[in-house]
């Protein structure tokens, strides 16, 4: 034994003598062999990240599939964010009218903060990211109304339990800047306008995809804006810029800094809103908005107050700008940043924003190389302005404006008696992806 530890000793030393004294040597890779094994290294590294993450959602589901009573519901409504609460409120308070008793979950926790629940909606706090999405790929339901894209496509999944599941706007907007596959796999669409159903029906016809459902229903929440609206004086006296851009790359804070709100300041009262994901995105820009002098800041929960005060908006990219031009019939400016469209469904729809163009006599796109001129711009903007011309555009492009959570109601609950009515769930089909989809029957209301 003792022999036998010795001999282990010293062909170890062995081996230390020899790394230790190893003769430098040549070695040649050619670029295609190095670039073989880089691929297969990061590969075999993406597979086992994956593999892993495959694992971890997999026993996600398993925990999740054994149904419990909170996973049962009639009509399931799924608010991934607070700030989509604005949507779904109105559209809950008419579904109750109806006597319609919707499942509220949020991906959050409700406090005395929020406004009460309207009675007989009943809801569930469930967590956020993927162990939320893992409850939801398995509750049982008739319907599931969401405001959230790409069902069917990365964390969200179809329950087999649900028998439709619909998708309802809280912006207005159109196919072009959002993620591919956003609306493929739903078996309707609530849709906001125009724009977005002719997107809809020309994606389906490049995939290949049967017609689902689309109903012309609106934005709800502009309703709970015009209340604000008609809440709130008119702006008065001095005239008042409001600067509320969005965050990100396209940014104007990213883009040009904050010092172009000095020379607006040198003619117009300013009100500055950053985004509040600046605050959690971009920290240092966000400090840098804050500490610009002779301006207000508002950081407020909602851009309400704000708006109503303002006589012009300035913005970019901003989700904003349609709601201060179509709820206060003010105008506005944007910078015309050319955005990438790479990786979004601009790619397959090809063309320009059809919105933008259609929105330009009041929604004002600036040049980026005029930022310094911005001040001139924005008094050419309100001379310019059209009111009238604005309201018979906004007819056009929007769906029952100002009666929007009427009709998603009633046309929620169509889809629920219909659904209720039906034997059992529908049966998923396999998509162009590879993945389950709701087959949605064709139908434009």
């Amino acid at each position: 034994m003792t022999r036998s530890s010795d001999g282990s000793a010293t062909y170890w030393l062995i081996g230390l003598w020899l790394l230790a004294h190893a003769a430098p040597a040549a070695a040649y890779i050619d670029p295609g062999t190095g670039s073989a094994l880089f691929y297969v290294v990061s590969g075999l590294v993406v597979s086992v990240y994956f593999g892993v993450r495959g694992l971890y959602y997999r026993v996600l589901e398993a925990i999740f599939r054994i149904r419990h009573k909170d996973q049962r519901c009639d009509l399931a409504i799924h608010c991934e964010d607070p700030r989509y609460e604005i949507t779904f409120l109105p559209v809950l308070k008419e579904l109750v009218a109806r006597g319609v008793e919707p499942t509220f979950f949020t991906m959050y926790e409700r406090d005395d903060s929020y406004e009460p629940l309207p009675p007989k909606v009943t809801h569930r706090a469930i967590a956020p990211g993927m162990v939320g999405y893992a409850y939801l790929n398995n509750i049982e339901a008739n319907m599931l109304v969401t405001t959230t894209p790409q069902l069917d496509v990365m964390t969200f999944r179809r329950s087999p339990r649900v028998k439709h599941y619909s998708i309802l706007q809280h912006a207005l907007g159109e196919s072009r800047y959002v993620r591919p596959y956003a609306y493929d796999f739903f078996d309707s669409v609530l849709c906001c306008g125009e724009i977005l159903e002719a997107n809809i029906r020309k994606i389906e016809g490049i995939r290949g995809l049967p017609a689902k459902q689309l109903y012309h229903t609106g934005i709800p929440h502009y309703e709970e804006l015009l209340k604000n609206r008609h809440a709130a004086p008119p702006p008065s006296g001095e005239t008042v810029v409001l600067v509320a851009p969005s965050w990100g790359p396209f940014s104007m804070f990213e883009s040009f800094g904050v010092d172009f709100i000095a020379a607006i300041a040198r003619q117009y009262r300013v009100i500055v809103r950053p985004h509040p994901q600046m605050k959690v995105s971009q920290p240092e820009l966000y400090a840098k908005v804050l500490a610009v002098s002779g301006v207000q800041v508002d950081t407020s929960r909602t851009p309400a107050e704000s708006m109503s005060k303002a006589h012009v908006l300035l913005s970019d990219i901003s989700g904003i700008a349609h709601e201060f031009a179509f709820i206060y019939e003010r105008p506005v400016l944007i910078i015309d940043q050319r955005r990438i469209v790479g990786g979004l469904e601009g790619d397959l729809l090809g063309g320009d924003s059809e919105l933008k163009e259609r929105c330009r006599e009041f929604i004002v796109p600036v040049p980026p190389s005029e930022i310094n001129n911005i001040a001139a711009h924005i008094g050419q903007a309100l001379v310019n302005h059209s009111p009238a011309r604005l309201t018979e555009v906004r007819a056009q492009l929007i769906y029952n404006f100002g009666t929007a959570s009427r009709v998603a109601a009633e046309q929620i609950s169509e889809i629920l008696v219909r659904e209720r009515a039906s034997a059992s769930p529908k049966k998923a089909r396999v998509g162009f992806s590879g993945t389950p989809a709701g087959l949605g029957s064709q139908g434009a209301a």
